[in-house]
């Protein structure tokens, strides 16, 4: 386990099962230590409170490498957008239609639905 300046932690695991229970092994896996293409890697943050009291993590995996790991730890740990951070679903929306790729007719339909159904 490497913790990352007190914001979240970059760990690897994988998904062997343990014959005998049949349980994940996870991150005790002993060929983690032995292989280094074994597993992947992923990241914990953990946010501030909720509003309702409870608990907030993020947790991302399936990263090849540590590195690659490490830039999505920065990347969730500081979000971008319009007021320090905070976008509003109008602009998240025309964020995430900006990034989608494929047959223009998806393209065109996801445009549609978001204006005419998701837009406030």
């Amino acid at each position: 386990m490497v913790f990352i300046k007190g914001s979240g932690r970059v760990y690897r695991r994988c998904g062997c099962v343990d014959p005998q229970s049949g349980k994940a092994l996870g991150a005790g896996c002993p060929k983690l230590g032995a292989g280094r293409r074994h597993g992947s890697w992923y990241v914990r943050l953990e946010l501030p409170v909720g509003s309702d009291g409870r608990r907030r993590r993020v947790r991302r995996g399936g990263f090849g490498t540590r590195k690659a790991a490490e830039e999505a730890l920065a990347r969730l740990g500081k979000p971008s957008g319009a007021g320090g951070g905070l976008l509003t679903v109008g602009a998240w929306l025309a964020q995430w239609l900006a990034t989608r790729t494929g047959a223009a007719s998806t393209s065109k339909n996801y445009g549609h639905h978001v204006r005419r159904y998701l837009t406030p």
